[in-house]
């Protein structure tokens, strides 16, 4: 004869508790269970005084609160002193956050230079470029200039007055 086994369904209806708490207690207490063709868990007979057991304990513990349960009276002294403690910490994260806006700028002036540095040689360059055409013009112009000048001079220095 095949031994009788339950589902969590059942198992929760006997105990007067959900299908969720069972499958709580399974977990947490490592009950033993076998799984059937659908994916059900399914218990043993025996396994039933497991669960009576558990059940038995949550109740007394829940007629009698522990101190985990019980609320803690804390001092104010206590609190200001939590409180100040976390303003303290507030205010280094503060500072270290504008510390690090100020590098982020420092960091974003140092590569604005380079770049005008950057521009600033290649205008020298353009300048220098410029320059080496202009005296070739300046040169002729200053050429023209000196004749012109030497012709005005010549005549001058037969002229009496």
């Amino acid at each position: 004869m095949t031994e009788q086994s339950y589902k969590t369904k059942e198992v929760a209806q006997k105990l007067h508790v959900s299908p969720a708490t069972i499958l709580k207690w399974v977990k947490k207490h490592d009950i033993p269970y076998s799984v059937n063709l659908y994916g059900h868990y399914c218990f043993k007979e025996e396994t039933m005084s497991t669960f009576y057991t558990i059940k038995k304990e949550n109740q007394k513990n829940n007629n009698n609160p522990s101190d985990l349960n019980q609320k803690e009276v804390v001092s104010s002294q206590y609190v200001m002193d939590r409180l100040a403690a976390t303003e303290e910490k507030v205010q280094i994260l503060e500072r270290m956050i504008g510390n690090k806006a100020d590098d982020i700028v420092t960091f974003q002036l140092v590569e604005h230079r380079k770049k005008v540095e950057k521009l600033n040689k290649r205008i020298q360059k353009l300048e220098e470029k410029i320059d080496n055409l202009q005296p070739k013009e300046e040169k002729k112009s200053e050429l023209e200039k000196d004749t012109k000048k030497s012709r005005r001079l010549i005549p001058s220095l037969f002229l009496f007055d």
